[in-house]
């Protein structure tokens, strides 16, 4: 999204009917199934041999990967090294996720032109209009500056927390300053909420949402077993969100194409919270957010898995985490440019770390 800001490009979105069903069964392979019901032959005790890929077999996404990507490398777009969902050459860019597709072009012309040929190979696919509403994000651009909203699936978090009275006042932050505790002998769950539901649809929410990554990975801990100190911090997400429900994430690439990672950590952050004698409660906290010119596309926020001695290794473990995303990024975006003939020598290329 980036780079449809910098070089100007076009989006279209497509969806794939009955994807899985494409793919035939391998000859090497024999996959037989129970007739369905109300559809009978013989005498009753007999099966049916799959010729193709259905629904619910574990084989048929690998099977549709292969079918789907042969097809594109045949359109010449060549797949990514370091991506096998990235499929591109000097003038489209196509990302695959299942049987959801978005195609980047130059112009439309040459969009058209490859959903003409994939159907003629036998691939059904369908026009869906330009990227906005992708996977349930609904992005709107404006000019050089590109907007991505879920305001359906936050109005959806705010009913299923029972925030929709109007006596369920907004507040300014998503958590409270200090960390949420497992809270052992707290208060038993009310149970008036689906908990780990909610969570879910948060942590997808974080696709348009950065903010409320700490507050949400807080709350995700204790999916399991779940205090009413949990409920009351999950609901005041709920709060947050309904005083922000029509804000969303900003994308304004600045001219200059560079990598920044902006790392940090909060050394034993839940020590003062949770019981001494528990070993969790010493971890610290990895907290980072990537952006390319100027625009954050990756951030994260999670508990370290080992336990650091100092700040000082802390804070080494975030940096060393936050490259396990960045290095392979880095690749992303130099495949990227010199496929499709972006100069980059004008372009700042340093990446900072800042801790």
């Amino acid at each position: 999204m980036t780079l449809t800001v910098t070089l100007n490009l076009i989006s279209v979105q497509c969806d794939i009917t009955a994807a899985f069903i494409h793919c035939l069964v391998p000859v090497t392979e024999t996959i037989y199934v129970h007739q369905p019901r109300g559809f009978h032959r013989g005498n009753g005790n007999e099966v049916l041999r799959l010729k193709r890929t259905l629904y619910g077999l574990k084989q048929s996404p690998r099977y549709f990967f292969q079918y789907i990507s042969e097809r594109l490398i045949k359109q010449n777009l060549g797949a990514s090294e370091f991506d096998p969902c990235l499929f591109m050459n000097e003038s489209l860019i196509v990302i695959i996720y299942v049987d959801d597709i978005l195609i980047y072009g130059r112009n439309e012309a040459e969009i058209n032109n490859l959903i003409k040929r994939l159907k003629h190979d036998d691939l059904a696919l369908h026009k869906e209009g330009t990227a906005e509403g992708y996977l349930g994000v609904d992005i709107q651009r404006d000019g050089e500056h590109i907007t991505l909203k879920q305001e359906g699936l936050t109005k959806r978090i705010i009913e299923a927390l029972g925030l929709n009275s109007k006596y369920s006042t907004p507040v300014d932050t998503p958590a409270e300053t200090a960390a949420l505790g497992r809270d052992v002998d707290g208060k038993e769950a009310s149970g008036t909420i689906n908990y780990a539901s909610v969570v879910g649809m948060l942590l997808y929410l974080g696709h348009s949402r950065p903010d409320i990554s700490f507050a949400t990975h807080q709350c995700a801990r204790y999916n399991h077993s779940p205090k009413q100190s949990h409920e009351d911090a999950l609901k005041r997400i709920g709060r947050y969100l309904k005083g922000t429900l029509h804000q969303g994430l900003i994308l304004n690439p600045s001219d200059s194409l560079k990598i920044d990672c902006y790392p940090d950590a909060d050394f034993a952050g839940l020590w003062t919270r949770d019981d001494k004698q528990d070993p969790h409660c010493v971890r610290s906290r990895t907290g980072y957010v990537i952006c390319v010119s100027d625009c954050p596309v990756l951030w994260k926020s999670k508990l370290q898995s080992e336990i650091a001695l100092s700040t000082m290794e802390a804070e080494y473990v975030a940096l060393s985490t936050s490259c396990r995303d960045l290095f392979p990024l880095i690749d992303i975006t130099k495949e990227l440019c010199q496929t499709l003939k972006v100069d980059m020598k004008n372009q700042q290329s340093d990446q900072t770390f800042e801790t």
